[in-house]
């Protein structure tokens, strides 16, 4: 067959000279109810091939679309107050004629009551006769009232013209309905908004090519537009961000993510901030990215993490090092904002972790499961390292179903109504929302937005009542997270976080994924040579790992440095890049990739050390001169360094390593013993107000200096 079947629930079709209606299916059966009542299932291909087939069948009459069954409440509660009015009118009228009382009880009489006509004592049928005189209307039609009365109460009682149900699709092609809704099925995932045109014409194309080209036309453009319109939730000409949200909810009952005990589920999401970020020093914005730890029983804001964007898996291992880590006090927050401010029992968490002493309110929580999505530095070594080392379980959400962490999605919404609203930069969430003078309006630094972000957490958004929670017992009492956690450690306790002096560095990726050797010259990772005094007694050995190589740990925020873990007195040491000088500022893998693609460019191998950093060097020389500054390099400048600032601020909370020695001094240049030629001459000794010599370098960003301190 050439032809496309659509066969749903509850459709009617043919199938051996006999209408049958679509009851359910499962799989490749259908089950079918005859018109007779007779039911039976069949195979789908089957049903198909049969030449007595035939689908869009007529329903027989009496169950068309008008024969609902309606809540009799549900109407009385949605008619006009005038209908109701005078189905009660109508009501009393009958009582009057069957008991001669218009309220039906005799202990709540009117004045008047019963009016002799309606005398109990007078037959019933002289008093119907009498009503429907009075009401102008037959006494057969009022005996079917009463019947009516007494079987369906005052619902039959309303204006039928009322209560008539329409059906909008009562003059459409059923063939048509089917291609809108597949048609709109087709396009809401990829397609871009457009107008009711170009959809008008696509579901005609679809028509043609189910049935044959001017078989099944579509209404006027009018009538179509109004189809759509009660068809689709989402029409085609809706943004497409909403589309293709409505697009990836799951097409079943909804379930919920529940949680009994904190840390129980913990989720974990990245989304671009929107505040634009300003730099200083270039005179330039950039996007930031924000990394949130949501907590699902008591909706704390765990840790938190705002980068540049191109969020990196190394971040997201430390943000789970920030889980369980205190958030440390600001010198201009108020004593208001201490950890012992959370109701809970101060004194007896401070003997356990000493941490605490100097702690935010911010809950510090041990997480039982991460619950995350498929971004890639989710799925990172990195992470999963870092899980199984701590005993944590991972959870995957499925592909583009935000639904299956519905609480941190509507976290970025109120992140967004109060707090990216109010800073300056604020971008809007989509190009149809950002104004025209957002870059000028940035003032904040990423480091300045991240201060206020976090006291936004540990001040508003920890302390604020929360929609989603409640009390046990208590459903109309709304709680903060601060409070949801205290009583949480009523019930379920306090788990003391792990700390470990060296986690900083067993969370950094090994080079290769599984080890370098260690050469008389040194290490080599991605044709860069590192090299400390440490590798001396270990060069050209085989490790006394499984696979004989030796993990190199390296953060690929900062490749200026790599780690070295010495088993013999175990301790981490710094391997420093042989090329490395003293002007070449921290870089990152990124900023590695593009110079070697310019090295490629040039015909250059991309290989040598010299060529490298040759490289490096003029990329860092093309960004500090203003007169070449462009977008690229300004971002490329800001990410490094804002990298190094947080590789260096990570390093910190670990031991920190023992450093690499400071790259030798040039050789000093002696002085020519032949007096040099000079186009002027030389100028007496008292006219010499200027040593050059004398002049000190600019300091630079060295993180050794700041490991040492």
């Amino acid at each position: 067959m050439n032809q496309r079947y659509r066969i749903a629930v509850e459709d009617w079709i043919e199938f051996e000279d006999e209408r049958h209606q679509v009851v359910g299916t499962d799989g490749a059966l259908v089950r079918l109810r005859s018109i007779t009542g007779h039911r039976i299932t069949i195979m789908l291909s089957e049903l198909l091939a049969d030449p007595s087939f035939r689908a869009h069948a007529e329903p027989p009459p009496g169950t068309g679309s008008n024969d609902v069954g309606l809540d009799p409440g549900g109407v009385l509660a949605t008619v006009s107050p005038e209908v109701r009015q005078a189905a009660l009118d109508l009501e009393a009228h009958l009582w009057e004629a069957t008991t001669g009382f218009r309220s039906g009880d005799p202990m709540k009489a009117l004045a008047g009551e019963p009016r002799p006509q309606y005398d109990p004592n007078i037959p019933v049928t002289e008093r119907i006769e009498a009503k429907a005189a009075e009401l102008g209307r037959t006494s057969r039609r009022l005996w079917q009232l009463l019947e009516e009365w007494d079987e369906k109460g005052l619902f039959a009682l309303v204006d039928g013209r009322k209560t008539r149900i329409r059906n909008p699709f009562r003059n459409t092609d059923p063939r048509v309905i089917q291609a809108i809704r597949e048609q709109s099925a087709s396009e809401r995932m990829d397609s871009s908004s457009a107008v009711t045109t170009r959809f008008l014409r696509r579901t005609q194309n679809r028509l043609d090519a189910d049935y044959g080209e001017g078989t099944v036309l579509l209404p006027r453009e009018d009538t179509f537009r109004r189809l759509v319109k009660t068809l689709l939730d989402r029409r085609p000409s809706d943004p497409a961000y909403q589309r293709q949200s409505a697009a990836n909810q799951p097409d079943r009952t909804f379930g919920n993510v529940i949680a009994h005990r904190p840390g129980q589920v913990v989720m974990l999401d990245t989304t671009p901030l929107d505040v634009l970020a300003w730099d200083a020093a270039t005179d330039s914005t950039y996007g930031v990215e924000l990394t949130v730890a949501l907590d699902v029983a008591t909706r704390s804001i765990l840790a938190w993490r705002l980068t540049p964007a191109g969020t990196k898996a190394i971040d997201i291992g430390l943000l789970l090092a920030d889980v369980m880590t205190p958030e440390p006090m600001r010198p201009a927050w108020g004593d208001a904002l201490r950890y012992s401010m959370l109701r809970v029992p101060y004194e007896r968490l401070l003997s356990l972790d000493e941490r605490l002493a100097h702690a935010a309110a911010r809950p510090v929580i041990y997480p039982e499961t991460l619950l995350f999505d498929h971004g890639k530095p989710y799925q990172s070594d990195v992470v999963r390292r870092a899980c199984r080392s701590w005993k944590i379980d991972i959870q995957d959400a499925r592909k583009l179903k935000p639904t299956d962490k519905p609480h941190i999605e509507r976290l970025f919404g109120t992140i967004r109504e109060q707090f990216s609203m109010h800073v300056a930069g604020y971008k809007g969430f989509n190009v149809a929302t950002r104004g025209r003078t957002v870059e000028e309006q940035a003032r904040w630094s990423i480091d300045e937005i991240a201060e206020f972000f976090a006291e936004y957490v540990v001040a508003v958004y920890q302390q604020h009542p929360h929609s989603g929670l409640h009390l046990y017992g208590f459903p109309d009492l709304e709680v903060s997270p601060n409070e949801a956690y205290a009583m949480a450690l009523g019930s379920a306790g306090f788990v003391d976080c792990p700390r470990d002096p060296n986690l900083y560095y067993e969370l950094l990726p090994i080079a290769d994924n599984g080890g370098r050797v260690i050469n008389s010259y040194g290490v080599e990772i991605n044709h860069l040579v590192y090299n400390a005094d440490v590798l001396y007694q270990f060069r050209k050995a085989k490790s006394p790992y499984p696979n004989e190589l030796w993990p190199i740990r390296y953060d690929p925020r900062n490749l200026l440095h790599v780690y070295f873990h010495n088993p013999r007195d175990k301790k981490w040491y710094t391997l420093r890049w042989t090329h490395a000088l003293s002007d070449l500022q921290p870089f990152t893998d990124i900023t590695l990739r593009e110079a070697k693609r310019l090295l490629l460019q040039r015909g250059s191998d991309a290989s040598k050390q010299a060529s490298i950093a040759q490289a490096l060097r003029e990329l860092q020389n093309r960004t500090d001169a203003p007169e070449t500054w462009t977008k690229g390099t300004r971002k490329r400048w800001t990410r490094d360094r804002h990298r190094a600032h947080a590789q260096a601020a990570d390093a910190l909370r670990s031991t920190p390593a023992v450093p690499a020695p400071p790259p030798a001094p040039l050789p000093e240049t002696r002085k020519p013993t032949i007096t040099g030629l000079h186009a002027v001459p030389d100028l007496p000794d008292e006219d010499d107000d200027l040593d050059l010599d004398a002049i000190q370098p600019a300091t630079v960003w060295n993180p050794r200096i700041h490991q040492e301190n």
